[in-house]
């Protein structure tokens, strides 16, 4: 029998995102979920939009520039989504597809997203970064850990990140600050895989009911500042169907070109979307190497129970702060987090094989 430890992430946050957003607007708004049911297929695109400055430490608001845009794909009882770095080169735009929402508001984003990626977007959600730091302070914020400091000054913009190496408790403007950060040796890539690091972990923590009291005001203060074509009530009508759902977070496979641009892979993309939104995991294990990293207790385990599976697995005794399995192979990604029930994250950095994180999240 599967382990019904890892049965957490999504169950209960989206469950509990769904009650916050029915909170109704006005005292004369009353919207109930009136049927059960599968979520319908949806594509979204989900970004965030920087801070724009009208002059030296002088923030004018929400910029135009989208610098972190996500495909996210609703297929029944999962949510997959697709990461697009910032730099990529858009023939729609003639520029980089950040340069979208400016230029042509949520429509035209939807498009380039579209031309990128080969998929239907049907919907968009654009949030600011101050919403977004107020829904990770509303879960109580975020753990990460750092193996070498992580230190920037952009005066100018009043952006001052200068944090030590070893494990961190965020607050929702430091994560910001950790998500916005691209200053080594990946950049923006580096960037994508914290952004889908902390994404994880947010809605993990919104699983325990404590933090629903302050998710619902911080996301009834941010309602304001979205741009989205999403209403409360078709969100409210599958309500009761997001308990279960299964996360999955990849970035789009890319190439270096001229410039500061960069550009589809076009041969890579192909084989990695079919991969990735290709379906049920299968049901016998991928022959590919194997690596459990975590807490002691954790690995003594999931020794045993790969071992009742047939699979062998190397181990590495780690601090990790939160658990998932990463891969760059969807399939395999998918069969392993299918298998511990834990959020598959597909990183940009050089992985062999598949690493199952274990940390003691799992036991709280």
């Amino acid at each position: 029998m599967r382990p019904r430890l890892f049965f957490l992430l999504l169950a209960l946050a989206l469950f509990a995102l769904g009650g916050v957003l029915s909170w109704p607007r006005a005292p004369s708004e009353e919207v109930r979920p009136v049927r059960l049911g599968p979520l319908p297929e949806m594509g979204v695109v989900v970004a965030a939009r920087d801070i724009e400055y009208c002059g030296y430490h002088t923030p004018c608001g929400p910029g135009s520039r989208t610098d972190t845009i996500f495909y996210l794909r609703l297929e029944g009882g999962e949510v997959k989504g697709v990461a697009i770095p910032r730099d990529l080169f858009s023939p729609l735009v003639s520029g980089k597809i950040n340069a979208a929402y400016g230029r042509g508001g949520p429509e035209l984003l939807k498009r380039a997203v579209e031309e990128a990626t080969g998929l239907v977007a049907e919907r968009h959600l654009v949030l600011t970064l101050k919403s977004v730091a107020r829904v990770v302070d509303a879960v109580g914020g975020v753990e990460v850990y750092l193996e070498k400091p992580m230190r920037y000054t952009d005066r100018a913009a009043k952006l001052f990140i200068d944090f030590p190496a070893g494990p961190l408790h965020l607050s929702g403007e430091e994560a910001v600050k950790y998500m916005r950060f691209r200053h080594d040796a990946l950049g923006d890539y580096a960037r994508l895989d914290r952004i889908k690091e902390v994404v994880g972990q947010v809605m993990k923590r919104a699983q325990d009911p404590r933090t629903w009291p302050a998710l619902t005001q911080a996301l009834r203060e941010a309602w304001g500042e979205l741009d989205t074509d999403l209403t409360l009530e078709e969100l409210l009508i599958h309500l009761p169907a997001v308990r279960g759902l299964r996360l999955t977070l990849a970035t789009l496979p890319t190439r270096e070109g001229p410039g500061t641009f960069l550009y589809v892979d076009e041969e890579a993309k192909g084989r990695f979307l079919s991969a990735f939104f290709g379906g049920a995991p299968s049901s016998s294990p991928p022959r590919v190497a194997v690596r459990l990293r975590g807490e002691p207790e954790l690995l003594a385990w999931a020794r045993l129970f790969l071992a009742q599976e047939g699979i062998g697995a190397e181990e590495e005794a780690a601090h990790v702060v939160k658990s998932a399995v990463y891969a760059q192979d969807p399939e395999a990604g998918a069969y392993f987090a299918d298998l511990f029930h834990l959020p598959f994250l597909a990183p940009h950095r050089p992985l062999e094989g598949v690493v199952v994180e274990l940390g003691r999240d799992l036991l709280q």
